[in-house]
């Protein structure tokens, strides 16, 4: 494993059709979804990005908080070749104006209406018009359900291409782009590769059980180095995450 993406392909290999994520219903009980549900999401996604136009480096952000949706998107991202820019959810909109145009952001997906509202005053200001998703139903906004039918639609055209984009990723490849708080001006962009995320992940997850299937909560930000980091490491693992 030296792609981010190489790690769902273990999880398949390794932990047949068990149940990797998890969240919070509307009704408090929990919808888990299955190694098999992940790999289905995150191709649907891949399909779609590349149905919609994105070229090999362009960058998706995420706006949301922790939800196995962000992983979806995380995979399905690095599988189509782009750069995955995860963004807190609590900035203002002056940070997302500045950040979503540093980065030359293609598409945006959002969590909640909440979240959406805090972006939304900086829409108008986005050079590069973004296409802009959002998991809750809000209205007048496209939804995560047609970005994920788009690319069910499209995903037998569109699976050799990701195939091949697998196959040609380099582990020096730039897999995400993160930036700083912003404490000292600007915030400042950090371009990473696949192989520091997933080396790291691997080496830590080398130190624990290799028969590992634990409950894990997850509550620290997932747009953070640290957790992301710790959540590929439960993946490497065979645990499952709680949101």
């Amino acid at each position: 494993m030296n792609r981010i993406f190489d790690i769902l392909d273990n999880m398949k290999e390794k932990y047949g059709n068990k149940d990797v994520l998890a969240k919070r219903g509307p009704d408090g009980k929990w919808i888990k979804y299955t190694v098999e549900q992940y790999d289905e999401h995150a191709h649907a996604i891949a399909s779609a990005l590349l149905e919609m136009g994105l070229q090999k480096g362009d960058k998706v952000a995420t706006i949301m908080q922790n939800r196995p949706e962000w992983n979806f998107l995380d995979m399905g991202i690095t599988m189509a070749g782009c750069i995955h820019v995860p963004v807190y959810p609590t900035l203002n909109a002056n940070d997302y104006r500045y950040i979503l145009n540093h980065a030359d952001v293609k598409v945006i997906v959002m969590g909640v209406a909440q979240i959406f509202h805090r972006v939304e005053p900086a829409v108008p200001d986005l050079t590069a018009h973004p296409e802009i998703f959002t998991i809750d139903e809000i209205e007048g906004q496209r939804n995560f359900s047609e970005l994920l039918q788009i690319g069910r639609d499209n995903r037998e055209k569109w699976n050799p291409v990701i195939d091949k984009i697998k196959a040609e990723t380099s582990p020096e490849d730039i897999a995400t782009l993160i930036y700083t708080s912003g404490t000292t001006g600007n915030p400042k962009g950090v371009l990473l590769r696949h192989k520091s995320m997933v080396i790291n992940a691997a080496q830590v997850a080398s130190w624990n059980t290799h028969d590992f299937h634990a409950c894990v909560l997850s509550f620290l930000p997932l747009c953070h180095v640290y957790e992301r980091v710790c959540n590929y490491m439960y993946q490497i693992l065979g645990g499952t995450i709680y949101y």
